[in-house]
């Protein structure tokens, strides 16, 4: 399950929703660059890992109402308060998509800024 809450107080600015099995909860990924070098190798610079590198591609079940309602959080809210796999994170949905093919879902691409309860 995976909800959205405005963090300014909103009546219309709560979702609950569950996911599809298809949608990517879990990739993470680190702040890792590499290098070519003249020998034939390569210098790697790492980072380390941040919870502000993680985004979530999200496929939902379509359903007017809830459609609607991320539209409004999507078009309306800068920042929110975003739950999943029993994490608390602030962040932004960068993209809402319709899809109508085989079965109409809606496709979310969340971006987290940062992870709250660590």
């Amino acid at each position: 399950m995976i909800s959205f809450s405005s963090i300014l107080i909103d009546s219309e600015g709560t979702v609950t929703f569950y996911e599809l099995p298809q949608s990517i909860l879990n990739d993470t990924t680190r702040r890792v660059s590499r290098t070519k070098t003249l020998d034939g190798g390569c210098v790697l610079v790492d980072g380390g890992f941040s919870s502000s590198d993680i985004t979530f591609d999200i496929d939902i079940k379509y359903e007017l109402d809830l459609f609607n309602s991320i539209k409004y959080l999507h078009q309306n809210k800068t920042l929110l308060y975003i739950v999943v796999n029993e994490n608390f994170y602030s962040g932004v949905i960068s993209a809402v998509k319709l899809d109508n093919s085989e079965l109409e879902t809606i496709r979310l691409t969340l971006l987290v800024k940062e992870q709250l309860n660590e």
